[in-house]
């Protein structure tokens, strides 16, 4: 069984973990803290039974829309759907609680597997980031719409600050 839940301070140190095993290229500690402290809503934990921490996901609100900063999931648990369950979470908490109209995320372009989990959840393209990474690698702006407010109440998205 799998339990989502907010972060708690006790937390950190296993997100740190997982971001470092996940990630070539992972956000430094205090990028992690800071992004706890700023909106500590938008971090979620994946717990198991005996309560260890499977995965996160960490997103903030950002001109009225919606923001994936990361979603990992530990090495010994991939492929099992926790990662759907954290973003299911977190699309819910931003689209319902925060009305916001967008999700958007940045994913590397070459990271093939992350981008079609992202096309089968109705996340679509919407730009390419040239040189986005620090190792000069592009990435993939992807962009979700609300889909619980009326399709006349949407805005057209800024992407520049991107």
């Amino acid at each position: 069984m799998v339990k989502i839940r907010r972060l708690m301070e006790k937390d950190i140190n296993r997100i740190i973990e997982i971001e470092k095993e996940s990630f070539e290229y992972s956000y430094p500690p205090t990028l992690i803290r800071q992004l706890y402290i700023s909106f500590p809503d938008g971090f979620l934990v994946a717990e198991d039974s005996n309560g260890n921490i499977m995965g996160y996901v960490i997103a903030t609100m950002e001109w009225g829309n919606g923001h994936i900063v990361s979603i990992a999931v530990g090495k010994n648990y991939r492929n099992k759907g926790v990662g759907a369950l954290l973003l299911n979470a977190i699309e819910d908490y931003l689209f319902k609680k925060c009305n916001a109209k967008y999700i958007v995320l940045e994913v590397r372009f070459d990271n093939i597997n992350a981008r079609k989990f992202y096309y089968k959840k109705g996340y679509e393209d919407k730009r390419l980031l040239s040189e986005y990474y620090d190792d000069g690698s592009d990435a993939i702006l992807m962009v979700k719409k609300n889909p619980y407010l009326e399709s006349n109440n949407y805005y057209p998205i800024i992407v520049n600050m991107w």
